[in-house]
């Protein structure tokens, strides 16, 4: 059997989404379709094909990925990945993937980045889990905060066209310099927020969004669901909240306050929050607040140079690094010289100090992944002395987060 793999032509997109939809157990719909054209990047969109039948998909969306430290690098988001089910283990997978950080690596694009919607495919392509989150659920009668409440602010609810106004700002101004936050600088990007059609609400209201302001500012804002539901006559209301951001903590409180006030609501569910999230030591009761871990971006450094001199460390330090990587050829040797205020990477002959597969050091490129958890269970090879400024040096006080799904 021989599979072509190229991008995709204007006319087959259609295709190419009934393609998608089916492979993950949904109905096309029309006006779906019509936002995914929007979304994609038809330029970015692949194919695979078994003589002229299309057997598997890929697309890329482009974005930029911030880094320990602030700076920002362009990024590769995999998404849209199906191999129909009469094509399995025939290496259409393995070909689609090659031909996208091919592309990539041709846009200079030092990462790329997916979710994946299982843990075991993507290892194998030199994919690590670099950000992990967690869904959490309180019972409203276990809200009650101990962090005081402010004076000179409040919350109002907002008009779609005020939401519309009014986030972008906000979230860029929140999620300034958190590693793993991909911006959303394409209008794209916010045409997809915003987009609600009733048939992905799982029977929820439609999105509603709340600001907090404090002297005329906007300083924090919340998308959020109402669930309704009625037993023996009595209220048990569910609130989903999709997505809060702040700029402090009075506005974070705040906005927890008024989701943890809405009439007739009996549990609040949060979906998408970083692992150390600041609500634990906020509520008078935290082990109420019930959580839910799970990988978020799994992400493949492709060009090992540039990805490390463009982060920041922790503290002054230098490694001989070998990456080795089966799949493509961002592998090799890397002098690595860092620290607070800037970092060089380049290749070398040098001995190594420490040798680990380009998975590994992508789960710890943003902070996620210690060093020394891979060394105890053999992901990183090097003598006790690296391995301890290794950790030292990649280790950062922002954890790593993205809330941008794709």
């Amino acid at each position: 059997m021989s599979i072509e793999v190229r991008k995709i032509d204007a006319d087959e997109f259609e295709a190419w989404d009934a393609l998608i939809t089916t492979t993950f157990g949904y109905d096309p719909r029309r006006e779906d379709l019509e936002f995914f054209r929007n979304r994609n990047e038809l330029d970015r969109a692949y194919a695979a094909y078994d003589g002229g039948e299309m057997v598997g998909t890929a697309g890329v969306i482009s974005y930029q990925m911030t880094l320990p430290g602030g700076a920002v690098l362009p990024a590769a988001g995999i998404t849209a990945v199906t191999v129909k089910s009469t094509h399995r283990r025939r290496g259409v997978l393995t070909a689609m993937m090659r031909a996208q950080h091919a592309d990539a690596v041709g846009r200079r694009e030092p990462l790329a980045a997916l979710w994946a919607s299982e843990s075991a495919i993507y290892p194998r392509f030199g994919y690590g889990i670099a950000t992990e989150a967690a869904d959490l659920t309180i019972d409203r009668r276990h809200t009650a905060m101990e962090f005081p409440a402010g004076t000179n602010g409040r919350v109002r609810l907002l008009t779609l066209d005020e939401a519309k106004a009014t986030l972008p700002a906000l979230y860029e101004r929140s999620t300034d310099g958190v590693p793993g936050t991909l911006l959303r600088s394409d209008p794209r990007e916010w045409d997809a927020y915003f987009y609600d059609p009733e048939n992905w609400r799982d029977g929820a209201s439609a999105a509603r969004f709340a600001v907090f302001e404090r002297d005329g500012e906007p300083r924090g804002y919340v998308r959020y669901r109402q669930k309704p539901d009625w037993e023996d006559n009595h209220p048990n209301h569910r609130v989903r909240v999709g997505e809060l951001h702040a700029v402090d903590a009075e506005a974070y409180a705040a906005l927890f306050r008024y989701v943890f006030s809405i009439d007739l609501v009996t549990s609040v569910e949060i979906f998408n929050r970083r692992l150390d999230e600041p609500l634990v030591w906020m509520l008078a009761e935290p082990r109420r607040l019930r959580k839910r871990v799970y990988d978020q971006i799994w992400l493949k450094t492709l060009d090992v140079a540039e990805a490390l001199a463009s982060r920041r460390y922790a503290v002054d330090g230098g490694l001989v690094v070998e990456v080795v990587d089966d799949f493509d050829d961002a592998g090799g040797r890397f002098l690595l010289e860092g620290g607070p205020d800037g970092a060089r990477c380049v290749p070398t002959g040098r001995a190594p100090d420490l040798t680990l597969a380009v998975a590994d050091l992508s789960a710890a490129l943003l902070g996620r992944a210690r060093f020394g958890q891979l060394a105890w269970v053999g992901r990183v090879i090097g003598d006790h002395e690296a391995v301890r400024r290794a950790q030292a040096m990649f280790s950062w006080p922002v954890e790593p987060w993205c809330t941008v799904h794709f």
